[in-house]
Protein backbone atom coordinates (compact mmCIF):
# COMPACT_ATOMS: atom_id res chain seq x y z
CA UNK A 1 0.00 0.00 0.00
CA UNK A 2 3.12 2.24 0.72
CA UNK A 3 4.27 1.95 -2.81
CA UNK A 4 1.02 3.41 -4.24
CA UNK A 5 1.05 6.64 -2.10
CA UNK A 6 2.66 8.88 -4.00
CA UNK A 7 0.71 8.07 -7.22
CA UNK A 8 -2.66 8.20 -5.19
CA UNK A 9 -1.11 11.66 -4.08
CA UNK A 10 -0.11 12.60 -7.62
CA UNK A 11 -3.37 11.72 -8.81
CA UNK A 12 -4.82 13.53 -5.97
CA UNK A 13 -3.09 16.71 -6.73
CA UNK A 14 -3.77 16.78 -10.44
CA UNK A 15 -7.59 16.08 -10.20
CA UNK A 16 -7.66 18.42 -8.13
CA UNK A 17 -5.58 20.48 -10.54
CA UNK A 18 -8.22 19.78 -13.49
CA UNK A 19 -11.61 20.55 -11.50
CA UNK A 20 -9.96 23.79 -10.52
CA UNK A 21 -8.72 25.02 -14.24
CA UNK A 22 -12.20 23.48 -15.92
CA UNK A 23 -14.74 25.87 -13.58
CA UNK A 24 -16.15 28.84 -15.18
CA UNK A 25 -14.42 31.92 -13.89
CA UNK A 26 -16.11 35.11 -14.39
CA UNK A 27 -13.92 37.35 -16.86
CA UNK A 28 -16.11 40.49 -16.96
CA UNK A 29 -14.54 43.78 -17.27
CA UNK A 30 -13.65 45.12 -14.22
CA UNK A 31 -15.61 47.84 -12.33
CA UNK A 32 -14.70 51.62 -13.80
CA UNK A 33 -13.37 54.42 -11.16
CA UNK A 34 -15.47 57.04 -10.56
CA UNK A 35 -13.78 58.93 -12.81
CA UNK A 36 -14.70 57.01 -15.53
CA UNK A 37 -18.48 58.10 -14.91
CA UNK A 38 -17.52 61.53 -14.24
CA UNK A 39 -15.45 61.98 -17.94
CA UNK A 40 -18.22 60.13 -19.36
CA UNK A 41 -20.46 62.61 -21.16
CA UNK A 42 -20.27 65.88 -23.35
CA UNK A 43 -18.28 68.50 -22.20
CA UNK A 44 -17.90 72.37 -23.60
CA UNK A 45 -14.69 73.78 -23.50
CA UNK A 46 -14.41 77.25 -21.51
CA UNK A 47 -11.02 78.08 -21.67
CA UNK A 48 -7.27 77.69 -22.19
CA UNK A 49 -5.15 78.96 -19.94
CA UNK A 50 -1.43 79.07 -19.33
CA UNK A 51 -0.06 76.01 -17.50
CA UNK A 52 2.84 77.94 -15.98
CA UNK A 53 4.03 81.39 -15.85
CA UNK A 54 5.20 82.59 -18.80
CA UNK A 55 7.41 85.94 -19.49
CA UNK A 56 7.95 87.30 -22.63
CA UNK A 57 10.20 90.24 -24.23
CA UNK A 58 8.27 92.50 -27.05
CA UNK A 59 10.45 95.16 -28.35
CA UNK A 60 12.17 95.56 -25.44
CA UNK A 61 9.71 95.14 -22.84
CA UNK A 62 9.44 91.94 -20.31
CA UNK A 63 5.56 91.06 -20.13
CA UNK A 64 4.78 88.37 -17.02
CA UNK A 65 1.91 86.48 -17.59
CA UNK A 66 1.20 84.12 -14.68
CA UNK A 67 0.13 80.66 -14.96
CA UNK A 68 -4.11 80.23 -15.33
CA UNK A 69 -3.84 83.61 -17.41
CA UNK A 70 -6.45 82.63 -20.54
CA UNK A 71 -4.88 82.65 -23.79
CA UNK A 72 -8.22 83.74 -25.47
CA UNK A 73 -9.44 86.89 -23.57
CA UNK A 74 -6.02 88.09 -22.33
CA UNK A 75 -5.80 91.66 -23.80
CA UNK A 76 -1.95 91.69 -24.44
CA UNK A 77 -2.16 87.84 -25.51
CA UNK A 78 -5.08 89.45 -27.97
CA UNK A 79 -2.66 92.24 -28.96
CA UNK A 80 0.51 89.88 -29.50
CA UNK A 81 -1.75 87.64 -32.02
CA UNK A 82 -1.91 84.75 -29.51
CA UNK A 83 -5.89 84.61 -28.68
CA UNK A 84 -6.21 84.40 -32.84
CA UNK A 85 -4.61 81.49 -33.33
CA UNK A 86 -7.12 79.68 -30.92
CA UNK A 87 -10.05 81.42 -31.61
CA UNK A 88 -11.30 78.74 -33.63
CA UNK A 89 -11.52 76.84 -30.83
CA UNK A 90 -13.86 78.42 -28.55
CA UNK A 91 -17.22 76.76 -29.23
CA UNK A 92 -15.33 72.99 -29.49
CA UNK A 93 -17.94 70.20 -27.59
CA UNK A 94 -15.94 67.10 -26.23
CA UNK A 95 -18.06 63.75 -26.47
CA UNK A 96 -16.79 60.89 -23.97
CA UNK A 97 -18.98 57.60 -24.41
CA UNK A 98 -19.17 55.28 -21.44
CA UNK A 99 -17.87 52.30 -24.26
CA UNK A 100 -14.51 54.27 -24.97
CA UNK A 101 -14.90 56.08 -28.01
CA UNK A 102 -14.80 60.05 -28.20
CA UNK A 103 -16.22 62.62 -30.68
CA UNK A 104 -14.45 66.75 -30.66
CA UNK A 105 -16.83 68.42 -32.40
CA UNK A 106 -14.92 71.79 -33.82
CA UNK A 107 -11.48 72.58 -34.16
CA UNK A 108 -8.52 70.54 -33.09
CA UNK A 109 -5.82 71.46 -35.47
CA UNK A 110 -3.79 73.66 -32.73
CA UNK A 111 -4.23 72.24 -29.58
CA UNK A 112 -5.12 68.45 -30.30
CA UNK A 113 -3.29 67.57 -33.39
CA UNK A 114 -2.54 64.05 -32.47
CA UNK A 115 -5.82 62.57 -30.99
CA UNK A 116 -8.20 64.95 -33.77
CA UNK A 117 -11.65 64.82 -33.85
CA UNK A 118 -12.47 61.21 -33.25
CA UNK A 119 -11.29 57.92 -31.63
CA UNK A 120 -10.75 56.03 -28.25
CA UNK A 121 -10.14 57.16 -24.63
CA UNK A 122 -9.46 55.44 -21.61
CA UNK A 123 -7.84 56.33 -18.31
CA UNK A 124 -4.16 55.77 -17.38
CA UNK A 125 -1.50 55.98 -15.16
CA UNK A 126 -3.96 55.16 -11.72
CA UNK A 127 -6.78 57.41 -13.41
CA UNK A 128 -4.19 60.31 -13.60
CA UNK A 129 -4.50 60.50 -17.16
CA UNK A 130 -7.16 61.00 -19.75
CA UNK A 131 -5.37 59.28 -22.86
CA UNK A 132 -7.25 59.73 -26.15
CA UNK A 133 -6.28 57.26 -29.15
CA UNK A 134 -7.03 58.72 -32.79
CA UNK A 135 -8.34 55.96 -35.46
CA UNK A 136 -4.75 54.88 -36.68
CA UNK A 137 -3.85 53.91 -33.25
CA UNK A 138 -1.55 56.89 -31.97
CA UNK A 139 -2.03 57.65 -28.29
CA UNK A 140 -2.20 61.25 -27.12
CA UNK A 141 -1.76 61.57 -23.47
CA UNK A 142 -3.10 64.07 -21.07
CA UNK A 143 -2.52 64.90 -17.38
CA UNK A 144 -5.67 65.34 -15.69
CA UNK A 145 -5.02 68.45 -13.62
CA UNK A 146 -8.67 68.49 -11.59
CA UNK A 147 -11.87 67.22 -12.25
CA UNK A 148 -15.01 67.46 -10.13
CA UNK A 149 -18.33 66.21 -11.54
CA UNK A 150 -19.10 69.49 -13.84
CA UNK A 151 -15.62 70.87 -14.24
CA UNK A 152 -12.56 69.23 -15.95
CA UNK A 153 -9.26 70.43 -16.66
CA UNK A 154 -6.46 68.70 -18.65
CA UNK A 155 -2.69 69.62 -19.41
CA UNK A 156 -1.82 69.76 -22.79
CA UNK A 157 1.98 70.88 -24.68
CA UNK A 158 0.54 72.82 -27.72
CA UNK A 159 3.00 74.18 -30.73
CA UNK A 160 2.13 78.12 -30.91
CA UNK A 161 3.50 78.68 -34.36
CA UNK A 162 6.00 81.94 -34.21
CA UNK A 163 6.02 81.34 -30.31
CA UNK A 164 6.97 77.54 -29.49
CA UNK A 165 5.43 74.99 -27.31
CA UNK A 166 3.47 76.08 -24.37
CA UNK A 167 2.18 74.49 -21.58
CA UNK A 168 -1.37 75.18 -21.27
CA UNK A 169 -4.34 73.79 -19.21
CA UNK A 170 -7.86 73.06 -21.59
CA UNK A 171 -10.49 73.77 -19.11
CA UNK A 172 -13.69 72.46 -19.88
CA UNK A 173 -17.48 72.23 -18.16
CA UNK A 174 -20.05 69.57 -18.39
CA UNK A 175 -22.93 70.16 -20.37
Amino acid sequence: MHKNYPIALLLGILSTGLVLLSCSKNKGAAAKSEKYQIVTGSWKQTDIVLGVPVSVKVGGTKYNFTAGTSVLTDPYLHAFGVSAQFANTVNNIYHFTDSGSYRIDGNTSLILPVAGTHGAWTLDVYDAVLKLTDSVKIDDPHWINGITADSLSLAMTVNIPGLGAAPLNLLLKKQ
